[in-house]
C-alpha cells in the first residue's frame, strides 16, 4: 500500500493517530496480509458478537456495532498491533449484571447501557491519561481465574431458557432464575433442544479436530438451515422473533440520555467493566507482544481502549474490551499491523450491510448453544488445579472471587477478590521477621527465631538481632513490643540490629528506632545499626538519631556479608566487661583482628 496515493487529507487524519505513526514504509504485502487476517477473524467473529449482545440483554444488531466501531477506534488510538477490542463475555455479562437491578424499560435499559459504555471509556481513558498503567499488576491472577471461572458458569446459563425453548424467568437472583427455568423444563421445545445440542457438540468436536475452520459460522449456517427445515412441524424463536429484523445499515450517531441518579447507580459497575476489561487487554496485548519480541505501552493502550468507548457510545456500541480468542487469531491469520483490526471492523460493517436478513433467521437456541461452548472454554480446570495445589490463600481468593461472582451480583466478584488479596497481603507484610545471630563457630553466624528460647550459654551484653522486611507502619507496633520485651527481658548493654534485609523504613518505624536508642541511652545502654543500605543510611544522616542514635551507631552496608556486622561488634567491644562477652558474639576474638577500624 502506497501513501502517497491517499488523499492528502486522510493522510492528515491518519498521520495523528498512534496507528498511523506506525504505518510508515507500509507496504502492499502488508496489507494483504492485515486484509487476509481481518477477514478471516470477522467470519469467526459475528456470531460471537451476536451472541455477547444478548448476554448484555439487548438485540445481537448491538454487538456487531461494537465489533466495527470499537475494534476500529481501538486499533487507531491503541498501542498493540493486535489486540482484538469489542464485545467479550465478561463485560457483557458485567454490563447485564450493573443494568438488571435497575428494571428499566427496554427503551431506557438501551439508553442505560450506552452511558455505561461512555463511563467505560471515559474511565479507562482517565487511568490512561495519569499512567495508572501499573494498578493492573496488583490484580492476582486467582482473583481474575475466579471471576472467569464464574463468568463462564453465568454465560452458559444466560440463556438457558432458549435451549429449552421456554419463557425466561424474570428473577434478578441467578439461582432462582436458573432454578425457576429448570422448573418449566416439562413445556421444553424438543426442535429447540437439539438444535442448541447439536451445536455445542459440533463446536467441541471442531474445538479438537478442526481449529481453523470457522466453526462458529459453519454451525449457525447449518442451525438455521435445520430450523427452517423443521418450521412447519415445531418452529422454534428465531432471532427476528425476540428481537425484530436487524436494520439495514452502520451504526448511526446517537446521543446517550442520561440521568443523575442512572450515573451514580452506574458508576460501581462501570469500575468493574473497566478494571477487568484492561486487565484483559493488557494481559492479551503483553502476551501476543512478547511472542513479536516488542514491548506494550500500557498507558497507550488504556487511552485506546478508552477512546475506543467514547467513540462507540455515540454510536450505539456496548462495552466490551480485548477478546483473546479474536487477538490471537489475528496474529495466527498473518496480521502484522493495527490495521488487520480496522479492516476487521470493516468486514463486519460490509456483512452488516448485505446479510442482514440472514442474520434474522438464525435460531436463538443455536446461539444458546454456541454461549454454552464459550462459558465451557472459559473454566481451564489445569490452572484452577494448579491454584488448589499451590497456595491456599490464592485458593481462597479464587473461590471467594468465583461464589461472589455466582450467587450474589457479577460486578462485585471482582472488587471482593481485589480485597482479600489485599487483607490477606496486608496481614502477611505484617509478620516481623527477627532472628537473634548467633556465632557458628566457622566465622559466620546463625540465625535463631526470637520468638524461640535462645539456648542457655549464649546471654552476654550484647545481643544481635537481624530485621527482614519493610519496615512500614504496620510493622510498627510489632516492631516496638517484640524489641522492648527482648531489652525488659535480657537487659542487654548494647543491642545490635542488622540492618541488611531491611529494604525500606518509614517515620513509624524509625520512631520505634529512634524510642528504643533513647530507652537505651537512659539505662547507660547503646543501640547499633550495621548492615544498613545507602537509602536508610541517608535517612539517619538526615535526622542525626535527634540526639539518641549518632552517626558513630550506624555502620553502612558493605559488600562482603557480615563485614559490616564485624565492624560494629569490634566498636563495641570495648565497652563489654568480660572477655565471654566477646566470644559469645563472635569466637574467637582473633575473627575480628583483621576487621578494619569503624570510619570515624
Amino acid at each position: 500500500m502506497n501513501f502517497s496515493k491517499v488523499t492528502s487529507a486522510g493522510r492528515a487524519v491518519l498521520s495523528r493517530t498512534p496507528l498511523g505513526r506506525k504505518l510508515e514504509g507500509y507496504t502492499r504485502g502488508m496489507f494483504q496480509a492485515d486484509l487476509q487476517a481481518g477477514v478471516t477473524v470477522a467470519v469467526f467473529a459475528i456470531p460471537q458478537a451476536m451472541a455477547y449482545a444478548i448476554v448484555a440483554g439487548v438485540a445481537p444488531v448491538y454487538g456487531l456495532y461494537s465489533a466495527i466501531v470499537i475494534s476500529m477506534m481501538a486499533a487507531l488510538f491503541g498501542d498493540s498491533d493486535w489486540v482484538n477490542a469489542g464485545p467479550t463475555n465478561s463485560a457483557a455479562l458485567l454490563a447485564a449484571g450493573a443494568l438488571a437491578p435497575l428494571m428499566l424499560a427496554p427503551e431506557f435499559y438501551l439508553e442505560a447501557l450506552f452511558v455505561l459504555t461512555l463511563l467505560v471509556g471515559l474511565i479507562r481513558y482517565a487511568m490512561g491519561r495519569f499512567r495508572l498503567g501499573f494498578l493492573v499488576d496488583f490484580v492476582p491472577e486467582s482473583a481474575f481465574l475466579g471471576f472467569t471461572v464464574g463468568a463462564g458458569f453465568l454465560i452458559a446459563m444466560s440463556s438457558f431458557h432458549f435451549l429449552l425453548g421456554v419463557e425466561r424467568s424474570e428473577a434478578l437472583w441467578f439461582p432462582e432464575r436458573f432454578f425457576v427455568v429448570l422448573s418449566r423444563a416439562h413445556a421444553l421445545n424438543p426442535v429447540a433442544l437439539g438444535i442448541g445440542l447439536a451445536v455445542l457438540g459440533f463446536m467441541l468436536v471442531a474445538d479438537r479436530v478442526a481449529k481453523k475452520l470457522p466453526s462458529a459460522l459453519i454451525a449457525l449456517a447449518g442451525a438455521t438451515a435445520v430450523a427452517a427445515a423443521l418450521n412447519g412441524w415445531r418452529p422454534v424463536d428465531r432471532v427476528a422473533d425476540i428481537y425484530g429484523q436487524i436494520p439495514f445499515g452502520l451504526p448511526a450517531p446517537h446521543l446517550p440520555r442520561a440521568w443523575p441518579d442512572l450515573v451514580v447507580h452506574l458508576i460501581p459497575g462501570a469500575l468493574a467493566i473497566a478494571l477487568l476489561g484492561l486487565i484483559e487487554a493488557v494481559s492479551i496485548g503483553q502476551t501476543l507482544a512478547l511472542r513479536k519480541h516488542r514491548r506494550l505501552d500500557v498507558d497507550r493502550e488504556f487511552k485506546g481502549q478508552g477512546i475506543s468507548h467514547i467513540v462507540g457510545a455515540f454510536f450505539q456500541c456496548i462495552p466490551g474490551s480485548g477478546s483473546f480468542s479474536r487477538s490471537v487469531l489475528i496474529l495466527e491469520s498473518g496480521g502484522v499491523t493495527a490495521l488487520a483490526n480496522v479492516l476487521f471492523g470493516l468486514t463486519t460493517a460490509v456483512a452488516l450491510l448485505l446479510f442482514p436478513r440472514i442474520l434474522d433467521w438464525i435460531p436463538m437456541s443455536a446461539l444458546s448453544g454456541l454461549l454454552i461452548y464459550i462459558g465451557i472454554r472459559l473454566v481451564d480446570m489445569s490452572r484452577i488445579r494448579r491454584v488448589l495445589r499451590t497456595s491456599r490463600n490464592d485458593t481462597v481468593i479464587m473461590l471467594a472471587t468465583l461464589g461472589t461472582t455466582v450467587l450474589l451480583k457479577i460486578e462485585w466478584g471482582i472488587f471482593v477478590g481485589l480485597a482479600i488479596a489485599l487483607a490477606l497481603f496486608v496481614q502477611r507484610s505484617r509478620q516481623l521477621q527477627l532472628a537473634e545471630m548467633i556465632p557458628d563457630g566457622e566465622g559466620g553466624f546463625s540465625e535463631i527465631p526470637l520468638e524461640d528460647e535462645t539456648p542457655e550459654g549464649y546471654r552476654s551484653q550484647a545481643v544481635v538481632v537481624s530485621v527482614a522486611g519493610d519496615l512500614f507502619f504496620g510493622l510498627a507496633n510489632p516492631l516496638r513490643e517484640r524489641l522492648g520485651r527482648l531489652i525488659d527481658a535480657r537487659q542487654p548493654r548494647v543491642l545490635v540490629l542488622r540492618m541488611r534485609r531491611a529494604y525500606a523504613i518509614d517515620f513509624s518505624c524509625w520512631s520505634v528506632l529512634v524510642g528504643l536508642a533513647r530507652t537505651l541511652k537512659e539505662s547507660g545502654g547503646r543501640l547499633v545499626l550495621c548492615g544498613v543500605r545507602p537509602d536508610v543510611n541517608r535517612l539517619i544522616r538526615r535526622e542525626a538519631g535527634q540526639g539518641v542514635l549518632e552517626a558513630e551507631d550506624v555502620f553502612p552496608q558493605q559488600g562482603a556479608i557480615f563485614e559490616a556486622l564485624r565492624r560494629a561488634i569490634r566498636a563495641i567491644a570495648s565497652g563489654l566487661d568480660s572477655e565471654d562477652d566477646l566470644v559469645r558474639l563472635g569466637a574467637p576474638p582473633a575473627l575480628f583482628d583483621d576487621a578494619p577500624a569503624p570510619a570515624p
